[in-house]
C-alpha cells in the first residue's frame, strides 16, 4: 500500500516561505508584519519543517540506522545547498562590482543597504571569507545554517535511534551555552561580527523537527492530540501576539529586559520563540480543517512551493533584497505601490513553483515511472517522495 504525501508539511513550508519574504523586504508594514504572530515567526516553521524533511527523506526505510550508510544523501545536500550559496554570493559581488565601477547611484546606496560596503575595503580577504563562510551580508547566512544542520542530520539520525536522551541532552546544552555564553562563528560582514542565524542555537529546534518526522516515518502519531495540552498550546498562541506586540513596540516595558531579550532573541532562538513555534505546529497539525484545506485544490499552489522549497526560497531571498533596496531609494513608496510590489514578489515565487512542478512531472524519467505505475498498479495514486529542501 502506497502512502498518500503529508501535503500539510508543504503548506506549512509554503506558507513559511511567502512569509518570510515578507517579513524580510523591509517594507514599512513588514515589522509590524513579522511580529503580529506572537514570539516566533516563520523562521522557526520552516526550520521544523526542514527538521521534519530530513528525516523523512534520510531515515532508512528499513529501520536500522547505520552512521556510514547515512552519510551519503546529507553530505552531498550539504554540498549542493554550499555551491548555492557561494554562486549567490558571487553573483551579487560581481554585478555590484560592475555597478559600482560604473558609477550608477543606485548601487552605492543599495550597497550601504544590503552591507556589501565592507567587501571592498579588502576584496582578497572577503572573497575567501566567503568560501570559508565568513563574509555574509544581510540575510545571507541562512543557507549556511542549512549545510551545517544538514550535515550533521546523520549523526541527529544515529544517536536518536541509540541513546535519545544524550542527544537532547547535549543539544539542549549546546542551545543553553550559545545562548547565554553568546557563542557564535564569525560573519565579518555584519556590524555584530557573528552570524545572525547561529546554527548552534537553531539546531534544537531542528531536531525537534527531525522527531518529529522519524515517527512520521516510523508510522507512528508525530503530535498526538492531548485535549489539555491543545488547549495550553493554542491559549500560549494567542496571549503571545498582544503581549509580543505590547513588548517589541514598547507600549508597555516587561519586567527585565535583558531576560526577555535573551528569551526572544532571534539569533539564538531564545525560549519564547521556539515553545511558540512548537505551540503553533502542535495546533496546526491538530485542527483537522488543516489537514482538509493542505488537500484542497486552492492550496495547492502553496503546497507546491512547499515542495521545491529551496529554489523557492532563493528567489525570495533576492526579491526580498531587491526590495529592501528598493525601499531606501530616495522616493518614498505609498503604501498601495508597496503592497502591489508584495503582490508581485508573491506571486512571482508561486509561478516558480509551478514552473519546476511542471518540469518535474513532464520529465523523461517521470513520464517512465508514470507509464510503469499504471502498467502495473491501475488505479493507484504514487505520490513523489519527500526531498529534504
Amino acid at each position: 500500500m502506497v502512502k498518500e504525501r503529508e501535503n500539510r508539511i508543504d503548506l506549512i513550508r509554503g506558507l513559511s516561505l511567502l512569509l518570510i519574504f515578507v517579513g524580510h523586504s523591509n517594507f514599512s508594514f513588514s515589522e509590524g508584519f513579522q511580529h503580529s504572530r506572537g514570539f516566533s515567526d516563520a523562521s522557526e516553521l520552516f526550520v521544523l519543517m526542514a527538521g521534519i524533511s530530513a528525516a523523512l527523506a534520510y531515515y532508512p526505510r528499513t529501520g536500522i540506522v547505520d552512521l556510514r550508510s547515512l552519510l551519503g544523501k546529507p553530505l552531498l545536500r550539504a554540498r549542493k545547498i554550499y555551491a548555492v550559496h557561494v554562486a549567490l554570493l558571487l553573483a551579487l559581488v560581481g554585478l555590484f562590482s560592475i555597478g559600482l565601477a560604473s558609477d550608477l547611484p543606485v548601487f552605492a546606496q543599495a550597497s550601504v543597504t544590503l552591507g556589501l560596503t565592507g567587501f571592498w575595503i579588502d576584496p582578497l580577504g572577503s572573497l575567501a571569507s566567503i568560501f570559508l563562510l565568513r563574509y555574509m551580508p544581510g540575510n545571507f547566512d541562512i543557507l549556511p545554517m542549512y549545510v551545517i544542520l544538514i550535515a550533521c542530520v546523520p549523526f541527529f539520525l544515529y544517536f536518536h535511534d541509540r541513546r535519545p536522551l544524550l542527544l537532547f541532552g547535549v543539544s539542549v546544552l549546546v542551545w543553553l551555552g550559545a545562548g547565554f555564553g553568546h557563542v557564535n562563528f564569525v560573519n565579518t560582514a555584519l556590524p555584530e561580527g557573528h552570524w545572525y542565524f547561529d546554527p548552534l542555537s537553531w539546531q534544537m529546534i531542528f531536531l525537534i523537527g527531525l522527531t518529529v518526522g522519524v515517527r512520521i516515518r516510523t508510522g507512528r502519531p508525530p503530535l498526538p492530540y492531548n485535549r489539555l495540552l491543545f488547549v495550553a498550546a493554542a491559549s500560549f498562541c494567542v496571549v503571545a501576539i498582544p503581549v509580543n506586540i505590547l513588548f517589541h513596540f514598547h507600549f508597555a516595558e516587561p519586567p527585565s529586559q535583558w531576560l526577555y531579550r535573551a528569551m526572544t532573541s532571534k539569533t539564538n532562538d531564545g525560549i519564547l520563540r521556539l515553545v511558540n513555534a512548537v505551540a503553533i505546529l502542535y495546533v496546526l497539525w491538530n485542527i483537522d480543517a488543516i489537514r482538509r484545506m493542505a488537500n484542497a485544490a486552492v492550496l495547492q499552489p502553496i503546497c507546491v512551493i512547499g515542495r521545491h522549497s529551496m529554489p523557492v526560497f532563493v528567489t525570495g531571498l533576492l526579491l526580498s533584497d531587491l526590495m529592501t533596496v528598493t525601499m531606501a531609494l530616495e522616493r518614498s513608496l505609498t503604501i498601495p505601490e508597496q503592497i502591489l510590489l508584495m503582490a508581485a514578489g508573491l506571486l512571482l515565487q508561486l509561478v516558480v513553483g509551478q514552473y519546476l512542478e511542471a518540469r518535474k512531472t513532464v520529465s523523461p524519467r517521470s513520464r517512465l515511472q508514470a507509464a510503469q505505475s499504471g502498467t502495473q498498479h491501475a488505479g493507484t495514486l504514487a505520490p513523489p517522495a519527500h526531498i529534504a529542501n
